[in-house]
């Protein structure tokens, strides 16, 4: 999985990014330095447990790479300015969008905006993904338009459809309906099969909280899901700043102070759960004495899809999967056990995948 962080200038977005790859980039760079990429290890307690269970020779967890994108030096309103060269290449790779919002006060960082609402910014945001794709849309119906003469009669009727439906994309782009709340016809898929859409990225947004609101994250990220509720969209408030301090600790240092500030949840927890809902991912775990390991796939995914995640030659070579539920094999404490007590099932090609299976596929190229 890749995410784009993305966000206004002094949002603290690389401050979260540094927070959650435990990265170093330089903060409060200017417009035209290139991205940051970093990989992020997803927290996985289950991975954890059985790691303690067989004592592997290494344990892997899954990963999430984050491109913290330049922004703007200024930002005056949405305009699709804020997308273009570097910024739109590197958000042509991701899977979605984080929007960092700022909604912590600082009198020696001005709000580039004079003041904060992180609302606005949010909606500023949206908007400036949609002329973007506006403007995305122009240049393909400028080439279509192009490719009419000379054309058959038979492709001039197919490029006329497909420019109508560019059009009535951009209709609704232009009433503020972003792509990905939309259900594509067919005909409209075949339109935009050469043309990579921003607004149609999934939508996260992280509202950065100072560290005098964490004892109300939990409301504040109640009311930003609600504000930013959609079809494949949500939002959570995290400290971004505390987290790049954090993360800096070790393991017994951060949960020790964690406690002592009531700041729950670490914000990379929080998330990757709000990424997984909203991607509708979820993780499945390969498990023995050389290595565990956890696996992030698309919710409803088929045993020998899943199986193509460690090797296409397993699901090329798909006989079946042996799969036990997480809970089961923590308590049995072996597969051979599970096996014993009937709680490991041999599943087909088709079975569908679930959050926690531990599985063994068994293939034969």
């Amino acid at each position: 999985m890749r995410i784009g962080i993305i966000g206004l200038p002094a949002s603290g977005k690389t401050t979260l990014f540094n927070a959650l790859t435990r990265g170093r980039a330089a903060t409060g760079f200017a417009a035209g330095r290139g991205a940051n990429i970093g990989v992020a290890h997803v927290p996985d307690t289950r991975l954890d447990a059985m790691t303690e269970l067989y004592k592997p020779q290494r344990t892997v967890p899954a990963e999430v790479t984050y491109v913290d994108l330049p922004g703007p030096a200024e930002f005056d309103g949405p305009k699709g300015g804020m997308f273009a060269g570097e910024a739109l290449t590197q958000l042509q790779t991701v899977d979605a969008v984080l929007v960092v919002v700022r909604a912590f006060q600082d009198a020696s960082v001005p709000h580039v905006k004079g003041g904060t609402d992180w609302k606005r910014d949010v909606d500023d945001i949206g908007f400036d993904l949609l002329f973007a794709d506006i403007a995305l849309l122009d240049r393909r119906i400028e080439r279509l338009t192009k490719d009419i003469k000379g054309a058959s009669q038979s492709e001039r009727t197919r490029i006329n459809s497909d420019i109508e439906s560019l059009r009535g994309l951009q209709s609704e782009l232009e009433e503020g309906t972003p792509l990905r709340a939309k259900e594509f016809t067919e005909q409209e898929r075949g339109a935009v099969r050469d043309t990579f859409l921003l607004s149609a990225l999934p939508f996260l947004v992280a509202v950065n909280i100072g560290e005098d609101d964490i004892p109300n994250s939990d409301e504040i990220s109640s009311g930003a899901s609600e504000a930013v509720g959609g079809k494949q969209s949500g939002a959570v408030s995290v400290c971004a700043s505390l987290e790049a301090e954090l993360s800096g600790m070790d393991a017994a240092e951060e949960a020790d102070f964690r406690e002592s500030m009531e700041a729950g949840e670490s914000g990379l927890s929080r998330i990757i759960n709000l990424s997984y809902d909203v991607l509708g991912l979820i993780s499945f775990l390969t498990v023995g004495e050389d290595e565990v390991r956890a696996w992030t796939i698309e919710r409803d995914t088929p045993a020998a899809v899943a199986a193509g995640r460690i090797h296409s030659d397993i699901e090329r070579g798909f006989i079946r999967g042996e799969v036990v539920a997480y809970d089961d094999l923590l308590e049995c404490g072996s597969q051979a056990e599970a096996r014993t007590r009937g709680l490991l099932r041999s599943e087909g090609r088709e079975y569908l995948m679930q959050d926690g299976d531990t599985v063994n596929f068994l293939f034969s190229v």
